[in-house]
């Protein structure tokens, strides 16, 4: 796989960083639009409701083509009304589905569930909210 198949996510305050293979083909429009936001910097926050998953505020106003699936551990998708891109690192409690673009590499969800439940402890669980940054590029 070539390193423009493959977004890394770098959250530099607390040092964890993994990798995401962009599913060209299931996905292209939202593809166009994530990668004409890089590099992007953005701040993580942790969903309420539907889960355990984080999610990243964007610029992405996307009325194209989707690629509708369930959600699951290692889902990279886009969530177009809020324009925020997510990522599913645990327990799902909604059945809805996602706009999937990427899928988070086998070996680095150990990672992601890190900085998830790290979001999830420093913005829902503590009184006290501590801003996590994030940041998203193409693979070198």
């Amino acid at each position: 796989m070539s390193p423009s198949e493959t977004l890394e996510f770098h959250a530099p305050g607390v040092g964890l960083s993994f990798r995401a293979k962009l599913l060209v083909n299931e996905n292209p429009d939202v593809i166009e639009q994530v990668l004409a936001q890089l590099p992007l910097q953005s701040v993580l926050g942790h969903v309420v409701v539907s889960g355990e998953a984080i999610w990243m505020p964007t610029r992405i106003v996307h009325i194209g083509r989707n690629n509708m699936v369930q959600r699951h551990p290692g889902a990279v998708y886009l969530y177009a009304p809020g324009q925020t891109i997510c990522l599913t690192y645990g327990r799902i409690t909604e059945s809805a589905t996602v706009n999937k673009f990427a899928e988070v590499f086998e070996e680095d969800l150990p990672i992601l569930r890190q900085l998830g439940e790290l979001v999830y402890e420093q913005t829902i669980a503590q009184p006290r909210r501590s801003i996590i940054e994030i940041n998203v590029r193409r693979a070198a």
